[in-house]
């Protein structure tokens, strides 16, 4: 027989060792994936970080939160806790929504007491092939909307840019 009456495989291994070896090795294959794999699919181990710029962008927020942002401020993921780098340049302007009028157009408008913004942040990540970069096991990407954390202000925006420093 396979499995005698002890319950172990050809009288040496037992299925209960054999169990817990599974799941030890799913284990591992799993922390690896989760620190050494970007969310591309290409592997980061042995890749250095690059100095990258990235810039967010935000259509509307409120004006005192922007005011609150200073350069040198740290910008992080507030959902996620991941520092980009910091701000090293900041330009705010009349926020941006849409409206519509009464004959059925839709029009830029101005809401009171927000503004719209990019701030440029430096800091370092790993640059996939693709220009998305990789901080914290998580990718980023052009686009990407997030709720961000710069300095003690929070908004809502989104990626603008991503590139190498040169």
């Amino acid at each position: 027989m396979i499995i005698d009456s002890k319950g172990k495989l050809f009288g040496k291994v037992s299925i209960i060792d054999i169990i817990i070896l599974a799941v030890l090795i799913a284990g591992a294959a799993g922390v690896w994936h989760k620190f050494f794999r970007s969310d591309s699919g290409g592997s980061i181990i042995g890749r250095s970080a690059d100095a990258v710029i990235i810039e967010f962008y935000g259509e509307e927020a409120p004006d005192y939160a922007v005011n609150s942002v200073k350069v040198g401020d740290l910008a992080r993921d507030f959902d996620r806790d991941t520092a980009f780098g910091r701000i090293s340049e900041i330009k705010v302007d009349k926020s941006v929504t849409y409206v519509e009028t009464a004959d059925g157009q839709v029009v830029q408008a101005s809401t009171p007491n927000h503004l719209s913004y990019y701030f440029t942040v430096e800091g370092t990540a790993v640059m996939s092939e693709n220009g998305t970069i990789n901080l914290g096991g998580y990718e980023y990407a052009v686009g990407r909307s997030l709720t961000l954390r710069f300095g003690n202000a929070v908004v809502t925006g989104r990626i603008y840019s991503i590139s190498k420093k040169e």
